[in-house]
């Protein structure tokens, strides 16, 4: 049971492992072969027509082949415990494939930058590289963006600018290098002290654009402003630039307030501005695309690459639409593994249901613990309850902190017309006012009460929009990324600002992230409408305030879950206590400890049960003792010995007619002359000296395994169900009890009494015999009548202890040199003649002396009798008679060796002595 249940636990962790492992591609539609891209930010295209697009609101890179299929997709999360935001903010490749990507880290709130990285990923996607590491100090007050930008892959070496708020330096790093490096410096650009660098691209020449909408070609160290040709005013401002060298210098960028990519050719007098291509245009040609945004372009040889929103487009030098990437397919191989992912879900479903069947249905009907029984039941209870109890206070308590952050922000953003002077905000009204008079008032203004440097910022940003003409434009942003006077669609928040002058909630997902903001109008001083100040938070500060609540309750949760289920073990140990007090009674009583008494003083149940448990162990005492003494009183009767080999423990068991058949040795001892000893005493005298001599002698069989199967009068027939040396040895120490017994007669002045023995060994059955109101066990077998017929006649052949041949074989080797063959012995009620044997290890010292001098003339006499040399064996029994006058044997075969020497022998005779 426990190998099954470690088994099936040991697949479920493995069935887990594997979906940790293969979480990239869990998916609620396995089989769906296509898929859209989403949230599109940036898209570059390699040598091979591969593309790749950092997604998901800059949370994911994915690269598609040229025929459309997903390569890889990659995470932004470097690190899956921590709290930072991580983005994808620049992409490049090599010219084998592999893609060189900038990752931000924002704090927990999603807006200030802590760090970026610089990982190179390999063409399969499976093998990432950091190559470098910057870390931002609280001081830069970085927002969003970092330093580096623009990755560009020359030979072996990947360049990038690091840029300051006036400056950028190029630098590079090793392609190869498998390790963290230091980067090299290259060069270093300076932009005039009135203007602040927003973007840097190229690296000879080098394009940088500043916030207030300039453009600058960099070329061997001079500088040289393309865009605009003057110093008025204007709303169009170049972003997302990229610059192409050819046989002209085609310079790139996307016109956010006509919606365009242009084209913009250096010129000795200035510059010429074509259009490439309008959203209009792009929407136009592919109406079933929502492109939304222009967000990105980039070169690939003679290819343009437009990244919207929805969608990436790619054209060709005179603005032609080529190529749209608007989805990709997956491969076989990556279906099959979103198949596999749901495989080895529904395996572990499968799993886990049926090992909580086996656990819950077929261990609980086992033997188990009482406790864990009840930890089984309760612990899923209690953390069902838990569960249901978390999801509730999370679920609860997530809401309500989103609707204090919708009332915060609504409270922010109707104070914004009193946080910001709409006549100053009225006077900015093109990229040119960036850090002018009119901008820093305004951004002192919010710094008073948002400083960028403060860390208990509670995620919250600000960002006011110019209204003018009709149209919204950004002017102000904690974003650095965010160019002043970037166009805006108004969304119906914003018409009901414009309309009604009323604060609104909302959230929004773009290509930057995901939002909950806040809307206010700004009055200028005549009460028109001049803006609109949004403050709000990233949902990442809202997800990652949720998490990090989340926890709490699960680790409050948990730590009533633990002190729930100590409190439930020691209440369930402290009431088990009792029970196992029952228990070890219940085991003193069974290993035969009668006086049991257990005290609980629980004052309940138990206690009660205890005081029953108490009166049963008296009741069951009682009745042991009267048992047990009915047991030795049946063994009196029946002996234990005799029943074990029925197979049979007490006598309520054995069953009329039961028998068992097994080889054993049978003893016969018997007191000789009893009827002239009993006719001397009264019927009292003769009973107490029968059963005084059974109490000398019956011990002795019992020593020595035997067990006595019925009384002879002042004898016993014994059985011995081992080896026969045991029923020697115990013939031997019968004769020393005699010896003993004869010594406390003659203390009396009684004279002593003789015994014969007698042992054979052969197959005897016993059984129960009788009828159901009186039964008997009998030991029924022809060695049994041999062996008292044997008894009897020891006392004709003057021998101590009669054995056979089956006995006398059994003989160990130096008991055996006091035995002499007795030859063959035809006994009156026999067919075939008996071989006997002497033991006379047993007698009277002197006899035994004797015999052991005569031993050999004896036998000698015997095989001359049996050969029928009768005059040779009655010369050699006259020896044996003279020497020991007490050997009956010898007189009997001197008497039939003389009778045939003198008559003859019948013609039946078959060598056997005759005794009558």
């Amino acid at each position: 049971m426990k190998t099954k249940l470690m088994l099936l636990l040991l697949t479920i962790a493995v069935c887990g492992i594997s979906l940790i492992m293969l979480r990239d591609w869990a998916t609620l539609s396995p089989l769906k072969r296509e898929e859209s891209v989403n949230m599109l930010s940036q898209a570059v295209i390699d040598e091979q027509q591969a593309v790749y697009l950092i997604a998901d609101s800059k949370k994911t890179l994915q690269k598609i082949d040229a025929d459309g299929r997903l390569v890889y997709s990659v995470s932004s999360k470097l690190d899956s415990s921590s709290t930072n935001t991580f983005l994808f903010n620049d992409v490049t490749t090599d010219s084998q494939g592999n893609a060189y990507v900038l990752i931000t880290v924002l704090d927990q709130y999603g807006l200030k930058v802590s760090g970026e990285h610089i990982l190179k990923i390999s063409r399969n996607g499976r093998q990432k590289t950091m190559l470098y590491t910057a870390l931002a100090s609280e001081d830069d007050n970085l927002m969003r963006v970092g330093r580096i930008q623009s990755l560009q892959v020359v030979g072996t070496e990947l360049h990038f600018f690091s840029r300051s708020r006036q400056s950028a330096s190029l630098q590079s790093i090793s392609t190869s290098n498998q390790l963290q490096q230091f980067p090299t410096h290259l060069a270093s650009f300076e932009l005039p002290s009135d203007r602040y660098l927003k973007e840097v691209t190229g690296i000879t020449p080098t394009i940088m654009t500043t916030k207030q909408g300039y453009l600058y070609l960099v070329q061997e160290d001079q500088l040289q402003q393309l865009f605009p040709n003057n110093d008025e005013p204007t709303l169009h401002f170049p972003i997302e630039v990229e610059i192409e060298i050819g046989g002209k210098q085609h310079i790139y960028y996307i016109d956010a307030h006509e919606a365009a990519i242009k084209r913009l050719i250096p010129q000795d007098n200035g510059a010429t501005i074509e259009n490439v291509v309008t959203l209009q245009q792009l929407s136009q040609a592919r109406e079933d695309i929502d492109w939304q945004s222009l967000n990105h372009v980039s070169l690939q040889g003679e290819q343009i690459v437009v990244t919207a929103l929805g969608a990436v487009a790619v054209l060709n030098p005179a603005g032609e639409l080529q190529t749209v990437v608007a989805g990709y397919t997956y491969s076989m191989n990556q279906l099959a593994m979103r198949v596999l992912f749901w495989l080895i879900v529904v395996g572990l479903a499968l799993l886990t249901a049926y090992t909580v069947r086996y656990i819950y249905v077929v261990m609980l009907q086992r033997k188990l613990y009482l406790l864990l029984k009840q930890l089984l039941l309760v612990i899923p209870l209690l953390a069902a309850s838990m569960t249901w109890l978390s999801y509730t206070v999370y679920h609860s308590v997530s809401e309500e902190n989103k609707k204090d952050t919708f009332n915060q922000l609504k409270i922010l953003a109707a104070n914004g017309k009193y946080l910001i002077d709409g006549d100053m905000l009225q006077q900015i009204n093109s990229p040119r006012d960036y850090r002018g008079s009119a901008y820093a008032t305004i951004k002192e203004q919010l710094n008073e009460v948002f400083p960028r440097s403060r860390s208990d910022h509670d995620g919250l940003y600000n960002t006011i929009y110019r209204y003018m003409n009709g149209q919204i434009y950004v002017v102000m942003d904690d974003d650095d990324s965010v160019t002043m006077f970037q166009p805006i669609e108004p969304t119906e928040s914003d018409k009901l600002v414009i309309e009604r002058g009323t604060v609104e909630l909302g959230e929004l997902s773009d290509e930057t992230g995901n939002w909950l903001f806040a809307l206010g109008p700004i009055y200028n001083s005549s009460g028109e409408l001049v803006g609109i100040y949004e403050t709000g938070k990233d949902m990442v500060a809202i997800t990652s305030s949720n998490i990090a609540l989340l926890h709490d309750i699960i680790k409050i949760v948990l730590w009533i879950s633990l002190v729930l289920g100590i409190v439930i073990t020691i209440m369930t140990i402290y009431f088990l206590s009792s029970i196992r007090k029952l228990r070890r009674s219940v085991n003193q009583i069974a290993g035969g400890e009668w006086d049991i008494e257990v005290e609980i003083r629980t004052r309940d149940e138990i206690e009660e049960l205890g005081e029953r448990f108490n009166m049963m162990a008296t009741a069951i005492k009682n009745y042991v003792l009267e048992v047990t003494r009915l047991s030795s009183a049946y063994f009196r009767f029946v002996p234990q010995q005799f029943l074990k080999v029925l197979g049979k423990s007490n006598m309520s068991d054995v069953e009329l007619g039961e028998q068992q058949t097994k080889h054993m040795t049978i003893l016969v001892c018997n007191m000789r002359r009893f009827h002239e000893l009993s006719a001397t005493m009264s019927t009292k005298d003769n009973f107490a000296f029968i059963n005084s001599l059974l109490k000398q002698l019956g011990p002795v069989i019992r020593e020595h395994g035997g067990f006595i199967s019925r009384y002879l009068g002042p004898g016993m027939l014994t059985m011995f169900p081992n080896h026969t040396n045991y029923a020697i040895r115990a013939a031997f120490h019968l004769r020393l009890s005699l010896n003993s017994y004869n010594a406390q007669r003659a203390q009396q002045g009684l004279p002593p009494i003789e015994l014969g023995i007698a042992i054979d060994a052969g197959d005897v059955m016993l059984g129960i015999i009788g009828e159901e109101q009186r039964l008997e066990g009998s030991v029924i077998s022809n060695q049994v009548q041999l062996t008292l017929d044997l008894e009897r006649l020891s006392e004709q052949l003057g021998v101590s202890v009669l054995l056979t041949a089956q006995a006398r074989n059994a003989l160990e080797l130096a008991r055996a040199e006091h035995c002499r063959h007795l030859g063959w012995i035809q006994l009156p009620a026999s067919k075939e003649p008996v071989q006997l044997y002497d033991w006379y290890e047993a007698d009277e010292p002197h006899i035994r002396q004797l015999k052991i001098e005569t031993k050999k003339v004896f036998e000698k006499a015997i095989d001359d009798y049996r050969s029928g040399r009768f005059y040779d064996a009655r010369e050699g029994f006259v020896y044996v008679v003279k020497r020991n006058r007490y050997d009956l044997a010898a007189k009997l075969y001197f008497f039939a060796s003389d009778q045939f020497y003198q008559e003859g022998t019948q013609p039946d005779w078959n060598t056997a002595l005759r005794i009558s």
